[in-house]
Parts: structure tokens; sequence; C-alpha cells
């Protein structure tokens, strides 16, 4: 993906964002700026470490791999589509096991933290996730199809989602029952008993109908997780549920830890583990600063091809993202006094 069309996408769905959040304060949604800041910093870090990552895994597995199944998958508008398709199966597979295996559900909970439902849930992933899934999107690379079919099959897919995550959009009549609707993705994001662990699909709502985890929507969702964060930051919200992991194997063993890998979150206890002793108070002056210095460095990070330059850049990323987050080490100093 072209930096032109990055610096396309991004401007747009922020301008979206920032109309969005003119009509939660106006509409009397639930919506707090800690909440949000918290999701942009979640966010930022995401950018900073995975940048370009899902487009460079592709390039590089293209550029070292020469075998495919079938070379000669010629470009035609089929063959995106098929791509496209696979792209979609392959998001629902990876989604799925992010909530049914606990190693991957302890990446993709930052996206599940907030308690609040808006744009701005769009920012709080992990770049472990885009990992994992260039992976998994490099066997349609090796099945042959056109790189580019796949890289731009994936921002696609992406950036679909992007307005699923709205309350002032339910559905849109028709197109319901072939795509996913922000209705469905509500559904997704609720701790309701009855809605744990189901629409798990990007674009289309079919993967989870015909595996069996779909749920309609037919009651007000109660969004975050089913157990309450006491860390606000977004570095103990990455770290607290690996650290839990690691801690299973001290508390019930090297076997039944190492099962505990594997299984389904709701096999752990409820207990959040602190990682490091800081808080997250965010204030409107620091996080101003924060966007901006962010978006300063941000910018020249993705244009410098100097090694000392980059590191600088990416020291600033941090500073920027601490900013915005708001992070002191106020909980130790309180404890220590």
């Amino acid at each position: 993906m072209s930096l032109g069309f990055l610096f396309i996408i991004v401007p747009v769905a922020l301008s979206i964002f920032i109309l969005e959040l003119y009509f939660l304060r106006k509409t009397g949604y639930k919506f707090t700026w800690n909440q949000t800041l918290l999701n942009l910093s979640l966010g930022f870090f995401d950018r900073l470490m995975g940048l370009y990552l899902t487009e460079r895994s592709l390039i590089l597995i293209e550029q070292v791999a020469s075998w495919r199944l079938f070379p000669g998958i010629e470009k035609s508008i089929f063959a995106f589509l098929l791509a496209f398709i696979g792209v979609d199966f392959i998001w629902y597979v990876f989604h799925r096991l992010g909530h049914r295996v606990s190693l991957m559900w302890g990446i993709h909970l930052v996206h599940h933290q907030s308690d609040e439902y808006n744009l701005s849930v769009n920012f709080a992933l992990s770049p472990v996730g885009f990992m994992i899934r260039s992976i998994m999107y490099s066997s349609l690379v090796f099945i042959g199809f056109p790189l580019e079919y796949v890289i731009v099959s994936g921002y696609i897919n992406a950036f679909y989602q992007y307005y699923l995550h709205t309350e002032f959009i339910s559905k849109i009549p028709w197109l319901e029952y072939l795509f996913v609707m922000p209705d469905h993705h509500k559904v997704h994001h609720a701790s309701n008993e009855n809605y744990l662990d189901k629409n798990y699909g990007g674009v289309f709502i079919f993967w989870d109908k015909i595996f069996g985890s779909f749920v309609a929507y037919d009651e007000k969702p109660n969004y975050g997780l089913t157990s309450e964060l006491p860390q606000r930051d977004f570095i103990n919200i990455q770290l607290f549920f690996f650290k839990k992991l690691y801690s299973n194997f001290r508390l019930y063993g090297i076997i039944r830890g190492f099962q505990l890998l594997w299984l389904g979150p709701e096999h752990q206890d409820s207990d959040v583990p602190e990682v490091f002793p800081i808080a997250a108070k965010p204030t409107a002056s620091k996080a101003v600063m924060g966007v901006l210095l962010y978006l300063i460095t941000y910018r020249f990070l993705t244009t410098t091809n100097d090694w000392l330059s980059m590191f600088f850049a990416v020291m600033l990323n941090f500073v920027a993202i601490i900013l915005v987050n708001g992070l002191s080490l106020y909980k130790s100093i309180r404890q220590a006094s």
C-alpha cells in the first residue's frame, strides 16, 4: 500500500471518528475521554509496532517462496473476488481462534477491553495480531493468488469493519443477510452471557451461520470484558493476561499450565494481575501534545530510511503514546507513601 493511500485513509477515518464524537456527546451515548484516549493510545502503539507489517510480511513471503499450488492464476475480477472471500474466511478463523484459545485471547482482548462502543474501539488492537494474520493470509499467496489481490483484500476487509463499531447504525435491510452489520458486531463485543463468543465474521455474516456461531441482536449489549480491569493503561492491558498464563505453570504445574494455554479463556481464573505499577491519568493538554507529536513523528518515520533517524522517531512515538494515555508512576508513589 502506497504512502499516498495511507495518508488518505487515515484522515478520512479520523474525520469520521471526530464527527461521531460530536454526536455521541450531543445524544448522550456513553462516552468518556479516558476510555477514548486509552483506545487511541493502543491504536498508536499498534501502528508503530505493526508499521506495514501485513504488507511487508506478504511481500517477503512472495520473494522467498517459489512454490505455488496453482502458479497460473491469472489476474481477473473473478480471481480478486475469490481472494477477497479467502481473506474474509481466514479472518473468521483467526478471529474465532482469538476467542477460543487463551494464548490468542491474550492478544485479542485488547480490542474488547472497552466498555464503551464507538469508532475509537477500532484503534484498540495488538500488533501481534497483524503478525499472525500475515502468516495466515500468506496461505493465499502459496495457493497462487496475486500478492496485490491479497494485500488489497486485507485492507478492504479491515476498512469495512471500521463502520461496524458505531451505535448510530443498526443494519441495512436485505444486505444484513449477506454482510456483517453493526448490530451483528455489537453482539460480538457484548459481555452478555448469551452473546459471548458469537458473530466472528469480518465482512460476510454467512461464515457464522455456516459454522454455528451466529446470534441475532435481541437485547441491549453490555460492552467490555466479563472481568473488570483495574489497570487502564496501554501497557498492563496488553501484558496482564500473559502474566496470568505464565503464573499458571507455577500455580498448577507444567502439564496443566500448558493445557491452559490452549483452552478457552473461561478456564482461567478471574484474577487480573498487575504487570507494572503505573496508572493512566490523561489530560486534555497531554492528549493534544501527544497526538500532534505522534502524527509528526509517524509521518517522518514512514518516509525516512536512515536507521538513526528512525530510532529517534520511534522513541518520540513512544513519548507521544505515553502522553496520550497519560501514564505516570502515580500508583507506585501512592503505595510507597
